[in-house]
């Protein structure tokens, strides 16, 4: 057998064995929500076990380019880290979560291009979203994909939109803002103007240049001013989201730019 034969073959090795630790997880995490719902185990306990699963599929699932499973388990332990006494429709929630990375692990073909970015969005919102009461924020079918390097901004932005009712996935880098852009299709993309690898003008460029992805808008994270060397290359259309004081001004101009309600 080739090099690349002997490469490929580990390859689905390593992505059959996280499918089927993804669906171990899924039936261990549905019996603990059965004991969660009839107050069997403490609330504490099973919302941190659901959240540490969740953070090891989500940072195993990106460490094979997994990416919808990433997404899928990221959110749903961002919206148990809201929790603190589940409710039955909070338990719910969490198990549609567990339901969509089921199907997922179970048959990952089959949510490629459309499927994949409707099971994305048919996923349940944050209840509490940024601290917010739920009761006071409408939950929209805005998907917005944040790409921020830096964690604490990254979480202050993602509470921002959170408590606007927006849905939010995370990219840390570039190349994972693309592949998540093409499988989940976001209907917005806010990026730092500075990332690894790729800045994020060269990414706004290269999402506009590739067909699947060149009606997705871009907006740009920067402490810079327009016309700033640094911002040199950035398309007009991409507005810019300055970093202080006229954060929560520039937010709401761009979405008006870009048309995001």
């Amino acid at each position: 057998m080739s090099e690349s034969g002997q490469i490929e073959l580990m390859e689905q090795g390593l992505e059959a064995e996280f499918l089927e630790e993804v669906r171990d997880v899924v039936a261990a995490l549905d019996v603990l929500l059965g004991n969660l719902r009839s107050r069997s185990v403490k609330a504490g306990e099973a919302l941190d076990r659901i959240g540490r699963d969740m953070l090891t599929i989500a940072a195993r699932g990106r460490s094979i380019d997994q990416t919808l499973i990433t997404v899928v388990a990221h959110r749903m332990g961002e919206y148990a880290a809201d929790l603190k006494e589940p409710s039955d429709a909070d338990i719910d929630d969490m198990g549609h979560f567990l339901e969509a990375l089921r199907k997922v692990a179970e048959a990952p073909a089959s949510f490629a291009g459309e499927a994949g970015a409707r099971l994305v969005r048919e996923l349940p919102g944050r209840r509490q979203a940024g601290g917010f009461d739920p009761k006071d924020v409408k939950i929209t079918n805005v998907e917005i994909l944040l790409v921020v390097p830096e964690k604490a901004m990254s979480r202050i932005i993602e509470r921002e939109l959170a408590a606007c009712g927006y849905r939010v996935s995370n990219a840390r880098t570039p190349f994972q803002a693309i592949e998540t852009a093409v499988v989940t299709r976001p209907d917005m993309v806010i990026a730092s103007a500075v990332l690894d690898g790729l800045s994020g003008i060269d990414l706004a460029c290269a999402l506009s240049a590739m067909p699947s992805t060149s009606k997705l808008p871009v907006a740009i994270l920067t402490s810079f001013s327009a016309g700033h060397p640094s911002l040199e290359g950035l398309p007009d259309a991409v507005p810019l989201i300055r970093k202080g004081s006229t954060f929560g001004d520039d937010l709401a101009e761009a979405f008006s730019k870009l048309n995001i309600t």
